[in-house]
């Protein structure tokens, strides 16, 4: 049976996150709107094991090599997040890279770029936000360089072990040095944002009820 490891993220929403970054000053912390998930009930959050891509139009002696890489690293749990440096003709991730993964626990994949094989990852319960699907395998025109080191995906820097928050409004990344503290004032903000829902739902003004609270 499934478990997811980090549970405790299930009520922490990405509108919710990124207005806690917003305060500490971390104002660019939410990937294009273009990225968005293959199910509409996607909900995952981990940290991240990155992949960097570039477009080529050139053979390569071994296509997929950094993703053999990436899979020996990964833990149960983390995010596979592909940068593709603006190649979206190809599809880098599929149904058979899922099942490995998930083999492994690791059961979401964030990519800048297209996926293939959707309905069948879909089916597998494997979770993807990505900016479109494509058939064409990505060899000879999407090749992973590098692993485990800084990328820019969706417009986003992610360093690995960056925490990463997906549902249906888009991806955040909260950077690992602040994620428990990201954590706590979440928490901290949904118990005021249930009281403000109350009292809305109540009647009361909404001007009344920001200036008591500070939320809306």
């Amino acid at each position: 049976m499934r478990c997811d490891r980090y549970e405790e993220w299930r009520l922490i929403y990405t509108a919710l996150a990124t207005d806690i970054m917003d305060g500490l000053g971390h104002r660019h912390q939410a990937m294009d709107p273009s990225l968005r998930p293959t199910r509409d009930d996607t909900h995952f959050a981990g940290p991240a094991v990155t992949l960097n891509s570039v477009p080529t139009e050139q053979p390569h002696a071994d296509p997929y090599g950094k993703i053999f890489e990436a899979y020996e690293l990964m833990n149960p749990g983390d995010i596979v997040v592909i940068a593709t440096n603006g190649d979206v003709r190809s599809g880098l991730w599929g149904e058979l890279l899922s099942t490995a993964a998930a083999a492994k626990g690791v059961h979401n994949v964030v990519t800048d770029g297209a996926v293939r094989d959707v309905r069948l990852m879909n089916e597998m319960g494997f979770g993807c936000f990505c900016t479109g699907y494509s058939p064409l395998d990505s060899a000879g025109r999407c090749i992973p360089e590098t692993l485990q080191e800084p990328v820019v995906c969706g417009g986003v820097r992610v360093e690995p072990g960056d925490f990463v928050l997906a549902d249906f409004e888009g991806v955040v990344i909260i950077p690992a040095g602040i994620r428990q503290q990201v954590f706590t004032l979440c928490q901290q903000k949904l118990e005021g944002e249930n009281t403000v829902r109350d009292e809305l739902a109540a009647g009361h003004s909404p001007r009344e009820v920001f200036d008591r609270y500070g939320i809306l």
